[in-house]
């Protein structure tokens, strides 16, 4: 028979995570050297104005008058540059870029932020992921976006392209002190030889995280971060069988650290996190977020700060409290992908006790 498992209440909170504790795990993250490989992607806005949209003479169409774009890292990308924002010493990438205009921003970009594409490889015809959004501009500032446009491949690398991936990330790996791993897309870079690379990197010591949105039972002997529609879905099936009560996702979070035979960190949203480790499970809660957020990234924020602190020397709960912060200053950045920096993470931690009630006490009695 099998185990009963309650809800939330159940589950004993973390709440040990410190000021002082901040700034040291902040000082260690200065030293690290983090690695990243999956799927790099190309984020493109256009910024259109619609008041100086005109009617085509050739088509009954009003055009999308483009007087603004902007380019940077997205998905394993991204993840990268909150790395970087992070503040570790160094940061790599390692993916698959295809030989277009896209492929060439992306390096760019990876450039100018002072990322290493070294460990990059380029495909003849394969095509650079990219998402492309239209942010279109109306009377009085409004503001809305269209749908995105995206470039996709049909079909993942060839085995002999996965073989030369495998390489770049022996490479890498000799080189860092945690890789995190994007596994993102559809038809991605990731296939069963990365998948069993990682396995043998993380045996020897290397500190992985696996964030995968279609993948994430596919992992065997490195931590896995999926958020709590995607461990539902992994668990179940389908999310329209079984709603996603707390105890189903406390339960579908135990039963994928044990396929991976790993610590498991379950994301809930507002509702926090849940760390598994060893068949025990901590929850570890987050304060809310004023409006208003944009969530776009957040996912990416925390997977790096969670990376970081763990190989800073952290345990998986505070480590978890430590990624809740810089989650949500990302939230707050509008209009694009998040990240945040050391000084946005402590202003955080401040703004987060003051609302603790010991916190208020302490103010009344002075």
């Amino acid at each position: 028979m099998e185990e009963e498992i309650l809800g939330l209440s159940s589950v004993p909170p973390y709440s040990g995570l410190t000021r002082e504790r901040v700034v040291d795990i902040l000082k260690r993250i200065s030293t690290l050297k983090a690695g990243v490989i999956g799927d790099a992607c190309l984020d493109v806005y256009w910024h259109v104005d619609m008041t100086i949209s005109e009617l085509s003479r050739e088509t009954p169409h009003y055009n999308l008058p483009v007087i603004r774009e902007t380019f940077g890292p997205g998905a394993a990308g991204n993840v990268a540059n909150n790395f970087r924002e992070l503040g570790c010493s160094e940061v790599s990438i390692c993916s698959i870029a295809g030989d277009d205009w896209r492929g060439t921003l992306l390096k760019d970009s990876f450039r100018k932020l002072g990322i290493n594409d070294s460990y990059m490889l380029a495909e003849k015809g394969r095509v650079t992921p990219a998402y492309c959004k239209t942010i279109l501009r109306g009377l009085q500032e409004a503001e809305q976006e269209a749908p995105r446009i995206d470039f996709i491949n049909l079909d993942a690398p060839f085995e002999a392209m996965q073989r030369k991936l495998v390489v770049e990330l022996d490479r890498m790996a000799e080189k860092v002190d945690v890789i995190g791993v994007t596994d993102q897309l559809k038809s991605g870079v990731i296939g069963g030889l990365l998948r069993e690379r990682l396995k043998y990197w993380a045996s020897r010591g290397k500190r992985i995280i696996i964030d995968s949105r279609e993948n994430i039972g596919k992992y065997k002997g490195v931590t896995v971060k999926p958020n709590e529609i995607e461990a539902l879905r992994w668990c179940y099936g389908s999310l329209k069988v079984h709603p996603s009560s707390e105890s189903e996702i406390i339960k579908a979070g135990k039963r994928l650290a044990r396929v991976a035979d790993a610590p498991c960190c379950v994301t809930m949203g507002d509702k926090g996190a849940l760390w598994i480790e060893d068949d025990q499970v901590t929850y570890v809660p987050t304060a809310a977020v004023k409006p208003p957020i944009d969530i776009v990234g957040a996912g990416d924020t925390f997977t790096a700060a969670l990376l970081s602190a763990l190989g800073a020397g952290c345990q998986g709960p505070e480590a978890t409290a430590f990624a809740h912060l810089a989650a949500a200053v990302s939230v707050r950045k509008l209009g694009g992908v998040g990240s945040a920096s050391p000084q946005e993470i402590l202003q955080r931690f401040d703004e987060t006790a003051k609302l603790q009630p010991n916190h208020q006490e302490r103010e009344m009695k002075l």
